[in-house]
């Protein structure tokens, strides 16, 4: 399972995104889509970093007012038992509508499901996305 947080802030006009994963998922989805074995918690960080923008601007994206916005990743961090992956968009008019486009280790398990949280100034809204469902408009 992955965890994705969208909020918006219109006082600052930035869109964030986290994405919370269990390694030992994450590393297989990544073996399966690039055809290495990366050790999330102690390879590379660097090979690490590029592995996930890759991976993730196939895997994760967003679209604002029905136009795909390319989202910009700023790394990932590790925490006892889940890695964080990050992204940002900043100088974004208020959005009339929010779309995520989220099948985020699909490749690795047919039963995955992914748990998506979009927050706008405060106000949450949630969704659970299973394979096949891909996309989500708030």
């Amino acid at each position: 399972m992955a965890v994705v947080e969208a909020e918006y802030k219109t006082k600052t006009k930035e869109f964030g995104v986290s994405c919370k994963v269990f390694p030992d998922d994450m590393e297989e989805a990544l073996e399966k889509f690039s055809g290495k074995k990366p050790d999330i918690r102690s390879g590379n960080k660097n090979d690490i970093n590029r592995l996930f923008e890759s991976y993730f601007s196939t895997h994760l994206k967003a679209s604002i007012n029905g136009k795909r916005i390319p989202l910009h990743y700023l790394g990932y961090e590790n925490e006892q038992e889940a890695t964080f992956i990050y992204f940002n968009l900043t100088n974004i008019a208020p959005p009339k509508s929010i779309g995520l486009f989220c099948d985020i280790m699909y490749e690795y398990k047919e039963e995955q499901a992914n748990i998506i949280h979009l927050i706008v100034d405060g106000k949450r809204k949630s969704f659970k996305a299973t394979a096949p469902q891909k996309e989500v408009l708030f």
